[in-house]
């Protein structure tokens, strides 16, 4: 009983004030730098008025410099309206789970080349969108864009609560419901994965679908697979950025700051529902004071992805855009995903999610929660491929080695992408050289198959 009203009084301090608060003194910092830039720029341009010509060249420098501090004209742009700028055409999909959830996916094209007989699936890692899939924003460069321009029909899909899947069929004010964020992982594999493929399917008219998953998004397909083998059937081809099963070996420092300080946790019994859940304004105004104040993410948030990903990315992401990427991630999701993930680290097991021992029993009719049957998984008679990063310490190679032995090795390929870590698998500047052309081989393949 107290536990509850605790939980109540959190949720609501955390809703109504500290979010709130968060926002005013965020919009108060941007219009304040804003505000400041445009005064100086307006001071240089009466110095260049009335200075003598010898001063020019130096005011010009200098305004130069100050308008190196506005944001890049992305963070203004929404995800979608990006997409069509670019002269593509864009379908928005809402999908329904057998829970109730509301899903959103993004369908890509210019022209659908009919001999194709496979629809691709993009699916997202954890606290993640499909806007990630365009962080580079270039034709040359975004995955989504390469495969549109050589005809496929391309579907970037959305787990329940990050910012785009947002719906529930009977859940009023999803962001203000603990009911709502009441979802672990164990729902989105069981729900998300079958709704987003049937949709697919459907929406496509074709019998089958390449799907690529990053991250968790090959996690959520491996757990649904585990248990549901046959659904093998709707796939063509399985491919895997990053695959992760176990990670109990990983060497993120976030990861195990996380784990030791018990901090979802923590904020999931204090009833703090969900996590890096912003709106567009949110995030927009932080992308924006990223390019204003640079030292923002050059010292703060630049530093906090290395922790998270373990593997300094400078040479990997174009800096410049570094502000545009926040501006649209993270997506988000809730606590008790990021507790489930915990106790995968914790336990070194791929299990549902754990109660505690009571409420174990009742949910599970056991103490312990079973585990995910990964020796089904050498049933998997599609073609595999996976995509390791040799600096990645989320995929490490500790877990790898115990996950790739679980696979049928006669429908698996590996191929090792040297210095890659684990967001570079979308989020490098150099994967349409790297990486890319193996995928749209491995696509080439499976679609004459």
């Amino acid at each position: 009983m107290l536990l509850n009203l605790i939980q109540i009084v959190f949720f609501n301090l955390f809703v109504w004030i500290i979010k709130p608060l968060l926002g005013f003194g965020l919009s108060f910092l941007y219009y304040f730098t804003y505000s400041t830039i445009e005064f100086t720029d307006f001071i240089l341009s009466l110095f260049v008025r009335d200075c003598e010509i010898r001063n020019k060249n130096f005011i010009n420098q200098v305004r130069i410099k100050v308008n190196e501090l506005r944001p890049y004209p992305g963070v203004y742009t929404s995800a979608t309206d990006m997409i069509t700028e670019k002269g593509y055409n864009l379908e928005i999909h809402q999908i329904l789970t057998e829970d109730g959830y509301i899903l959103t996916a993004w369908r890509l094209y210019k022209t659908i080349n009919k001999e194709y007989q496979c629809p691709i699936v993009l699916q997202h890692g954890l606290l993640d969108s499909s806007w990630s899939w365009f962080i580079n924003n270039t034709n040359e460069q975004t995955l989504p864009y390469i495969l549109a321009d050589k005809g496929y029909d391309v579907w970037l899909t959305n787990n329940r609560g990050n910012k785009y899947s947002m719906g529930h069929s009977k859940i009023p004010g999803v962001q203000y419901n603990k009911q709502y964020w009441n979802f672990s992982f164990d729902d989105i594999q069981k729900y998300d994965f079958k709704a987003i493929v049937n949709h697919v399917k459907r929406a496509s008219q074709k019998e089958k679908v390449i799907y690529i998953g990053h991250s968790q998004g090959s996690t959520q397909a491996f757990a649904y697979l585990s248990n549901n083998i046959d659904f093998q059937e709707n796939l063509k081809c399985f491919i895997a950025l990053g695959p992760v099963i176990y990670i109990k070996n990983s060497k993120s420092v976030f990861l195990q700051f996380a784990v030791k300080t018990w901090i979802f946790e923590f904020t999931r019994l204090i009833g703090i529902p969900y996590f890096f859940v912003f709106d567009d304004c949110f995030n927009l105004k932080i992308g924006a004071l990223c390019d204003m104040i640079p030292w923002i993410y050059r010292k703060f948030l630049f530093s906090i992805t290395n922790l998270i990903c373990g593997y300094p990315l400078q040479n990997k992401i174009d800096l410049k855009k570094f502000g545009f990427m926040v501006s649209h991630e993270p997506g988000g999701t809730s606590t008790k995903t990021l507790v489930q993930w915990m106790q995968f680290y914790r336990n070194g097991t791929f299990s549902y999610f754990d109660y505690g021992r009571s409420r174990n029993i009742t949910e599970y009719g056991q103490s312990v929660p079973p585990k995910y049957n990964v020796e089904n998984l050498c049933q998997l008679k599609i073609p595999k491929y996976f995509y390791i990063g040799s600096k990645d310490v989320i995929a490490d190679e500790k877990d790898l080695q115990k996950t790739i032995p679980l696979f049928d090795p006669s429908t698996l390929q590996i191929k090792i992408i040297n210095d890659y870590a684990h967001l570079d698998y979308v989020w490098a500047i150099d994967a349409h050289k790297r990486l890319y052309p193996n995928i749209l081989e491995n696509i080439e393949q499976n679609q004459t198959l």
